[in-house]
């Protein structure tokens, strides 16, 4: 092969890598993005797998190239890093990707990412090492694979929810629900006031999953507290709790305003109609106003920018990051994906169409929710929609299935 050819190669594999990068942390927004459907998604993967195969085929200057690149504070590097390790089964790769796994949160749910987007082949042929392994590193990301590719491990999830290290008992316990393990869900009860907040937080979670109510006593203390725990309890608790306990919950949130946010966001997963004058409210506020919208969207169905309800951004609103070297706010638009509602416009839509919607009843995407109905959601709806069917199906029985709808794409489309 003549010097020439091979930079020319080098180069495009090169690319692979950078653009497999650069995909997948795209598709992990996506993949909870309320404006991404599912053949979306599957769209978005086909180029990140494209990209991943260009890697797999370069051989050992793919995994050089991966070596070389591999940035943990860059998730996307690990990812792609991770992938290609494991699919190779050499001891000496794996052993580096899942020593960056401990370097932070996102590091370690990259590498998770890349265990869940392995073909079945491979991840049958590395499972039982990780899931067996001494080391509480590989264990721990082989407990969560197993989560996210609803695979049951079997003893090895009943050994890990026994364990000492609190990170491992914890996905072990949210692994429990995942998998509907109801015969863990003993196990799950013991640990309703364990001193650990996250253990806690997934015990009780993963119970009210598998059937049991009185797991919500755990959940409320997280609910009305002010911590990172406030919102995943919430997603699960106000979905079971009833019209009274749910709507007290969020009265007491409401009394602190920097909890303002999480009340509209829980507003959207009561599903309760009645709370649409107050959403419409506070849509006047810019701050609140694309929250606002999405809730009021996710109770009504209502696609604002499709029915022409959507506005333009306020002149002078500014959500995030900007050019600016003398702004120090550095946190990202947590709105980004959500339309402005135009205010007038959605008034209008719910006086001429709230006689449609029943007092008392829950509501997803504009219908009554029910098995069927989310159901439906899961092959037409946005991501976010199908996040909350999905949960929503989940919770209805023990026995009904949890649906990992942030799972690659083409697999979801294969399987629908």
């Amino acid at each position: 092969m003549c010097p020439a050819k091979s930079i020319i190669i080098e180069e495009i594999v090169d690319q692979h890598f950078e653009e497999a990068a650069f995909l997948w942390s795209q598709r992990d927004a996506a993949a909870t993005a309320s404006n991404c459907t599912l053949p979306d998604l599957a769209f978005l993967d086909e180029r990140v797998e494209a990209h991943i195969d260009g890697l797999r085929l370069a051989g050992e200057y793919g995994w050089k190239l991966c070596e070389a690149g591999l940035d943990i504070e860059d998730p996307g590097t690990l990812f792609a890093a991770s992938v290609i390790a494991f699919e190779s089964g050499d001891k000496d790769r794996i052993d580096l990707v899942v020593g960056a796994s401990s370097q932070s949160q996102a590091a370690f749910r990259a590498v998770v990412s890349a265990l869940g987007w392995m073909d079945y082949k491979h991840f049958k042929a590395l499972i039982i090492g990780l899931v067996s392994a001494k080391s509480q590193l590989y264990r721990r990301l082989g407990i969560a694979a197993c989560g996210i590719r609803r695979i049951n491990p079997k003893n090895y999830l009943d050994e890990a929810s026994n364990s000492s290290d609190l990170f491992l008992k914890a996905l072990a316990f949210k692994s429990a629900g995942e998998l509907k393990r109801v015969d863990l869900l003993p196990q799950l009860q013991k640990h309703f006031q364990h001193e650990d907040h996250t253990c806690r937080l997934e015990a009780a979670k993963s119970a009210l999953l598998l059937g049991d109510s009185a797991a919500l006593d755990t959940l409320a203390a997280f609910v009305l507290s002010q911590s990172e725990h406030t919102l995943p309890a919430m997603q699960t608790a106000l979905r079971v709790a009833d019209t009274a306990t749910a709507r007290n919950w969020l009265k007491e949130q409401s009394k602190i305003p920097e909890q303002r946010r999480q009340v509209l966001i829980g507003v959207g997963i009561t599903g309760e109609p009645t709370y649409i004058p107050m959403l419409i409210k506070q849509m006047e506020q810019a701050e609140f106003a694309r929250i606002s919208g999405h809730a009021f969207s996710m109770i009504t169905g209502v696609n604002l920018k499709n029915l022409k309800l959507d506005a333009v951004k306020p002149e002078g609103f500014d959500a995030g990051p900007n050019d600016d070297p003398k702004d120090d706010n550095v946190a990202m638009d947590q709105d980004e994906d959500l339309s402005w509602p135009n205010v007038v416009l959605v008034t209008r839509w719910w006086e001429q169409n709230n006689a449609a919607f029943i007092k008392g009843t829950r509501y997803l995407a504009g219908s009554a929710i029910s098995q069927e109905s989310c159901i439906q959601l899961l092959k037409t709806a946005d991501q976010k929609t199908r996040q909350a069917a999905s949960l929503e199906i989940a919770l209805s029985s023990p026995n009904s299935a949890f649906l990992n709808v942030k799972a690659p794409g083409f697999t979801q489309s294969r399987s629908a």
